[in-house]
């Protein structure tokens, strides 16, 4: 009887390790499952703790594996993602990746130009990131202990890795497909705040433009660039506290040129016409940034697993 008992017990300690893919080699991530979802705080040998958030399907993995999606700032958009694929029975695994206390978002995502210019607000003072030029390290992060994490628990299919991105996060995706392309087959970029440092991304793209002249791509890519519509004016739903305060954000909002920016950008890559990249550029009408980003979550992944 006490043999049976303790059979049962180490069953189902078994299956709860087999669960989890919790191995001696993965001891630093605290996992805590909750049927389809698994949260755990990722402790990165070199650049911090991260919250990951993850969902993935009650069923066998098909032949060729999973498609995975990689969400920065993934506590804004996991909930409302994970209701949206369960809406439309979709079948992929969600990484969203955030942080457990103060946010390094700033330094995560951007890159490191060899020169800070500042942005001019429109009242004059100079906007500058205290923190920032960690995008390669955060791109190393991902390919080199999350991914790796990740692909030690469910098989993934290697031909649809998807990164999201969106407003700083899109930069990120940007700087990851123009720097190391073979990163993710899918990168949707979702308002990419392009401003920064001057324009710096469009050097990074005409970078990758020229290495990819002599050096073509070795596995087929696809962007997703996308922007709101409403990005460069005021709604007429804003309240302001003053006439002067209403005309300072008009004008901030136009010197970003959040549109014209990716419209440049998709120009510049449409005209490049690399090989092996695929390009869809989309302004969502009636959109702002603050509620563009899951809309173009929803129809991107809508369109990549349908």
């Amino acid at each position: 009887m006490i043999g049976r008992i303790l059979s049962g017990l180490l069953l189902c300690l078994g299956s709860l390790f087999l669960l989890t893919g919790y191995t001696d080699n993965q001891k630093k991530a605290e996992i805590n499952v909750m049927g389809h979802n698994q949260s755990e705080i990722f402790h990165s040998k070199t650049i911090g703790d991260y919250n990951i958030s993850l969902y993935y399907p009650n069923s066998m993995a098909p032949k060729q594996g999973w498609p995975v999606i990689y969400l920065l700032d993934g506590n804004s958009f996991f909930t409302d993602i994970v209701e949206f694929i369960e809406q439309h029975d979709m079948q992929l695994i969600v990484v969203a990746i955030d942080y457990p206390d103060t946010t390094r978002r700033e330094l995560d995502f951007l890159p490191n130009p060899p020169v800070i210019i500042p942005e001019i607000l429109s009242n004059g003072k100079e906007n500058v990131f205290k923190n920032y030029g960690g995008a390669d390290n955060f791109l190393q992060f991902l390919q080199t202990e999350l991914k790796p994490h990740i692909e030690q628990q469910f098989t993934i299919d290697r031909d649809r890795q998807i990164i999201f991105g969106h407003s700083l996060g899109a930069i990120f995706v940007l700087h990851s497909l123009f720097t190391q392309p073979d990163s993710f087959s899918h990168y949707i970029a979702s308002s990419p705040s392009i401003w920064f440092n001057d324009r710096y991304i469009m050097q990074e793209a005409n970078d990758f433009i020229s290495h990819s002249q002599n050096s073509p791509l070795i596995h087929p890519v696809q962007l997703y660039l996308s922007v709101g519509a409403l990005e460069e004016s005021l709604t007429g739903k804003e309240v302001f506290s003053s006439e002067t305060e209403k005309q300072l954000r008009a004008q901030h909002l136009k010197n970003r040129r959040m549109v014209n920016n990716v419209d440049d950008l998709a120009k510049l890559l449409y005209a490049a016409n690399i090989h092996g990249l695929t390009l869809n550029h989309l302004v969502y009408p009636q959109q702002t940034h603050q509620t563009v980003g899951i809309l173009i979550l929803e129809d991107r992944l809508s369109r990549l697993l349908n």
